[in-house]
């Protein structure tokens, strides 16, 4: 038997096969038999002559076109096998597979035709006439699951092969987008630490030393605060971004952007407004007069 799917499948035919001519072909592969099937049955009970040989003629014009089936399911398999899924191809070659059955199956079932007409008895009719309609049910199964290839894996069919081109140009775009992606967040994940500009001071010369300490260590808390402000928003930023689409994410990014600009300029206003409070503390304390009264000299 294998050797006979190899020889099959081996056969090159001396033409170029049209592509999109299997499905025209395989109605009359499913129409034939059963119609052979009808006779039969009927040829049980009326014992006509005359049915038999229109049973046979209609066997022997299912074998042709059961192998005008198989050539030209082999043309369009092969055009439509690389755009099927994982499931289809595998679908598909069981198609074939089927299919090859049943071309050497239809034509060992013409010669058992002209075995069986050979008898005359009704039992020979009546085994022929189930195994014809076993025959009739896998050629059924076999056009069922070539509908499901044309309508659920969308084998042969052209809107399906535009769409998967066009599929593939939106993968690439999207790859494309994702890069950019990508570099507009290492672009935005080195912020600028704003320093905060020296307040200048109205105080007097003698206060200046403890002014100066006074802003250096407020200066150090702000920059602190500014460094954990920034850090925090960098990670709320880094957890929050999933990308959904290109446009929508590089928007994201730019509010999210936004927001620690916001933060940071805010905590560096509130460090600025901490220095100038210290050193206007430090300069009214250096301004108290002195309540002490200067001690006179006893005689």
């Amino acid at each position: 038997m294998q050797q006979l799917i190899d020889l099959l499948n081996s056969i090159k035919l001396p033409i170029e096969i049209p592509l999109l001519l299997h499905s025209p072909v395989v109605h009359f592969a499913i129409a034939i038999p059963v119609i052979a099937l009808l006779l039969e049955i009927t040829n049980i009970f009326i014992k006509r002559r005359c049915v038999g040989v229109i049973s046979s003629l209609l066997l022997l014009l299912a074998v042709v076109v059961y192998f005008a089936a198989f050539f030209t399911g082999k043309t369009d398999g092969s055009e439509a096998y690389s755009l099927l899924s994982a499931d289809g191809k595998e679908e598909l070659k069981a198609h074939k597979l089927l299919g090859t059955y049943l071309v050497l199956g239809v034509s060992v079932l013409f010669i058992l035709k002209l075995i069986f007409a050979a008898m005359s008895s009704r039992a020979a009719k009546i085994i022929f006439t189930l195994i014809l309609a076993a025959f009739v049910g896998f050629a059924l199964k076999q056009g069922k699951d070539g509908g499901e290839l044309v309508y659920k894996y969308g084998a042969n069919v052209q809107a399906v092969s535009a769409m998967d081109d066009k599929i593939m140009e939106l993968e690439d775009e999207l790859d494309s987008c994702k890069n950019e992606l990508e570099a507009c967040k290492t672009k935005k994940q080195e912020p600028t630490v704003v320093t905060p500009q020296a307040t200048q001071s109205s105080a007097p010369q003698t206060s200046s030393s403890s002014e100066e300490a006074a802003s250096s260590e407020v200066s150090q808390e702000s920059e602190e605060e500014v460094e954990v402000s920034i850090s925090s928003n960098t990670s709320s930023q880094e957890s929050s971004q999933e990308v959904s689409s290109s446009s929508s994410s590089e928007a994201t990014i730019q509010e999210k952007a936004q927001e620690a600009l916001e933060q940071i300029k805010g905590a560096a206003s509130g460090a600025a407004q901490k220095v100038e409070n210290a050193i206007h503390q430090e300069s009214e304390e250096a301004h108290v007069p002195s309540t002490e009264e200067p001690q006179t000299p006893h005689e």
